[in-house]
């Protein structure tokens, strides 16, 4: 392959690494976001759970002071029934001794339910405090993981910027003016393109027969798309058992 198409492949191969590893750097604060939203939704449903427990005990102590008042009602009731002169009076007493005696049956039925609830909430409330404490715990290690990624990332990004120094010196001024003009320009990354069956491998639009011409007769120097202006580096197909196929140029 011609020197000029090898450097500007080169180059463009080291541009798109270092493109993917400042996103994952500049990714960073997203991730730990991410993560510490995690923990945040399992705050939430420990919250959720606990007020559901609390509310269930609070409703529970309600029911046993309200059987409360009524016991003691009854008591004073019943020492009332023995002091009653009248028909009226003890049918009065009856009465409200058993309408106390209903709603101290009720509220010790609903003191049942709340109590077996209670039970499932509290089970309910200890795994999630047990979720949250593991979910903690592997937070913390993905962050700690992810920072680490992170470092290794940015390393290897000074390494790679170094090798592009030095490998940006091997190319012709206005050659590498017109690539860092056409890197800035497509977002993609790409700046050399393949041309290959009369095509640009990257806009698709037809390479004029004429200039297909060239970049066959002169596979050494490198040509410009007339729609996308990126460089064009020369394809041949090649032969493999027989079959004619295009070989991918390395990106």
């Amino acid at each position: 392959m011609a020197q000029e198409v090898q450097l500007a492949l080169q180059l463009q191969r080291m541009d798109r690494q270092l493109a993917h590893l400042h996103s994952e750097i500049r990714g960073l604060p997203q991730k730990i976001a991410a993560l510490e939203q995690q923990i945040e939704a399992h705050q939430q449903r420990l919250q959720t759970d606990q007020a559901a427990l609390a509310a269930n005990q609070t409703e529970l102590r309600r029911l046993n002071a309200a059987n409360v008042d009524h016991r003691e009602k009854i008591t004073k009731l019943k020492k009332q029934v023995m002091q009653a002169t009248t028909q009226e009076q003890l049918t009065a007493f009856q009465h409200e001794i058993a309408f106390c005696e209903t709603e101290t049956e009720k509220n010790e039925v609903t003191s049942l339910v709340l109590i077996e609830a209670g039970e499932a909430l509290a089970e309910t409330v200890k795994q999630a405090e047990a979720n949250l404490a593991a979910e903690h715990a592997n937070v913390e290690k993905n962050k700690e993981d992810a920072k680490i990624l992170s470092e290794v990332d940015r390393r290897k990004g000074v390494r790679i910027y170094r090798e592009r120094e030095v490998l940006a010196k091997e190319f012709p001024p206005k050659l590498l003016e017109h690539y860092e003009r056409l890197r800035k320009k497509h977002k993609d990354g790409i700046v050399v393109a393949e041309a290959s069956e009369g095509l640009c491998s990257c806009c698709m639009m037809n390479i004029r027969p004429a200039l297909t011409q060239q970049i066959r007769q002169y596979p050494e120097k490198l040509h410009f798309c007339e729609s996308c202006l990126r460089m064009l580096a020369y394809n041949p197909p090649v032969s493999v058992d027989g079959v004619a196929s295009s070989q991918k140029l390395s990106s």
